[in-house]
């Protein structure tokens, strides 16, 4: 490396951080609500600065999300996780937003927050990236599952919430498209 290579790696990874750092802050917080999120997302960019050359640019997201996966199930195996995840705990977690001041909105997003991370692993791991703009080739590398697998993944997982969080009149699937539709 040059002295210019070095300027140019700082740079790069310098602009990528402050453009991911929230959205996988907010995907460890969903991913595990319960467990340190902000220490495992500091400490997989502290892996990501000293691998940064040798990852590839396109899979650097998705690397950093496996990564922060792999430090989450660290996490729980050296704690005991709790038997249920409430409510409570998803509120206090200081995930995505603040406390709505209709209550009903509130109920309704603290219940869907508690049903995904009632998901399992997989099926929670892909509807959280999909909700935070990462496609299928990256979800699937850091599942290491096939392309195909993640829409299934999402689909099932979206349905599951919908189920348990009670909103029926909602669509789980798209519109659909093809013959015989406007």
């Amino acid at each position: 490396m040059t002295p210019g290579d070095s300027d140019d790696h700082a740079a790069a990874f310098s602009d990528f951080y402050h453009r991911e750092r929230t959205r996988l802050v907010r995907f460890a917080a969903v991913m595990s609500p319960h467990l340190d999120h902000e220490s495992a997302v500091q400490e997989a960019f502290v892996s990501a600065w000293r691998n940064w050359p040798s990852i590839s640019p396109p899979a650097r997201r998705a690397w950093l999300a496996k990564t922060i996966r792999n430090l989450l199930v660290d996490q729980a195996r050296r704690l005991e996780r709790p038997s249920e995840v409430t409510d409570e705990v998803v509120a206090r977690s200081r995930i995505l937003v603040q406390r709505h001041r209709e209550a009903e909105a509130w109920h309704e997003l603290t219940s869907t927050l508690a049903a995904i991370a009632r998901l399992p692993d997989q099926l929670r791991t892909a509807l959280v990236l999909r909700f935070w703009d990462f496609g299928d080739d990256e979800i699937a590398d850091v599942l290491g599952c096939r392309r195909e697998s993640v829409r299934r993944y999402v689909s099932d997982a979206r349905a599951r919430v919908s189920e348990t969080v009670g909103n029926s009149e909602r669509r789980v699937r798209g519109p659909r498209r093809g013959k015989g539709t406007r």
